[in-house]
C-alpha cells in the first residue's frame, strides 16, 4: 500500500493525475479503512486530504452557503451559522455515528461513498446542493441529485477531487427536518430516511422539497410528491394523494436492515408526522 500526504490541494490533484486511476483520496476514512480491513482495496494508493486546509471550512459566497468537503460531520452538527439557516442538515450530521465517526468522517466522504443510506445526501438534495468537482484539466459542478449513479458509483473521474459543497442560502422561517429510522437510536445505518423541507404561506405549503435514503439504489428526490403538496393546504386528501406520489418514487428492498414492506410503510409514517409539523408552524 502507497500512502501519499500532499500538503496542499494543489499537490492532491497531481499524485492523482499522475497515478491515472491507480490512487484513492483519504478523508476521514471512516468508510475507506474498513473496506481496507476486509481486503477490498488491497493494494491502491490513497492520497490522504488531512493537509488539505483549504478543503476546510464553512462560510457565504454571496448568495450562496459553502462548506467544504473536509468539514467534519461534527463541524457541521456544532455549526450556529448552519444552525440558523440550515437546521436539516445539521440535524442529519448529528445522526452520524457515535462522536468519535463525527469527529473524523466528512461531508465529502459521506457524499462520495455514495451510500443509498448516506445522512447527509437527502437534506443535501432538499437544499439543491451543486459539488464542485476540480482536477489539474479544471472545475465542474454537478447537482448531488446527479451525482451518484448507483451504491458507490458517481460521477467523480479518477483524477478529481470534490472540493465543496455549495446551496443556495435558504429563505427565512423555513421548517426543515430530518427523520431517520434505524435498529437502535445510535451507531446504526438507516433503515428509511426522510429529509423535508417547506415554507407556510397562510395555510398552503410553499417550496416543498422531499428526499428519501434508503429506499433506492441512489436518495430518492421525490418531485411528484412535492408538486402534490405545492401551493396545497394540509389536508387529509393532499396528505393522502402525496404519500401515494411518494411510494410511486421509491423502490424499497429486502436486505439485512429491513423490509421493503416495513420501509414503505414507514415512508408513509415519516411525511404524516412531517408534514403534521407545518401545522404546528
Amino acid at each position: 500500500m502507497e500512502l501519499l500526504r500532499p500538503a496542499t490541494l494543489q499537490e492532491a490533484l497531481e499524485a492523482l493525475a499522475v497515478r491515472a486511476g491507480r490512487a484513492k483520496p483519504l478523508a476521514g476514512g471512516t468508510d475507506l479503512v474498513v473496506r481496507m480491513k476486509d481486503g477490498v482495496e488491497h493494494g491502491a494508493s490513497f492520497v490522504s486530504l488531512a493537509r488539505c486546509v483549504e478543503l476546510r471550512g464553512i462560510r457565504e459566497d454571496g448568495d450562496e452557503l459553502v462548506v467544504g468537503a473536509m468539514s467534519t460531520h461534527e463541524e457541521i452538527a456544532r455549526s450556529i451559522f448552519l444552525r440558523r439557516l440550515a437546521p436539516v442538515l445539521c440535524d442529519a450530521a448529528a445522526e452520524v455515528g457515535s462522536v468519535q465517526i463525527r469527529e473524523r468522517g466528512t461531508i465529502g466522504g459521506n457524499v462520495v461513498n455514495a451510500s443509498p443510506a448516506a445522512d447527509l445526501v437527502p437534506p443535501l438534495q432538499v437544499l439543491e446542493a451543486t459539488l464542485v468537482l476540480r482536477s489539474l484539466s479544471g472545475e465542474r459542478r454537478v447537482p448531488i441529485e446527479l451525482f451518484a449513479q448507483g451504491p458507490k458509483a458517481t460521477q467523480l473521474q479518477p483524477d478529481e477531487l470534490l472540493v465543496e459543497v455549495r446551496f443556495p442560502r435558504p429563505l427565512p422561517a423555513e421548517i426543515q427536518l430530518f427523520q431517520k429510522v434505524g435498529a437502535r437510536k445510535a451507531l446504526a445505518c438507516a433503515k428509511i430516511s426522510l429529509a423535508f423541507r417547506a415554507r407556510v404561506d397562510g395555510e398552503v405549503l410553499r417550496g416543498v422539497r422531499l428526499a428519501w435514503g434508503a429506499v433506492a439504489p441512489t436518495v430518492v428526490r421525490a418531485r411528484e410528491a412535492e408538486a402534490v403538496l405545492e401551493g396545497s393546504a394540509v389536508r387529509a386528501d393532499v396528505v393522502a394523494r402525496a404519500i401515494d406520489a411518494a411510494l410511486a418514487a421509491i423502490s424499497p428492498i429486502d436486505d439485512v436492515r429491513s423490509t421493503a414492506w416495513y420501509r414503505r410503510t414507514t415512508c408513509a409514517a415519516l411525511l404524516r408526522r412531517a408534514l403534521g409539523a407545518t401545522l404546528l408552524a
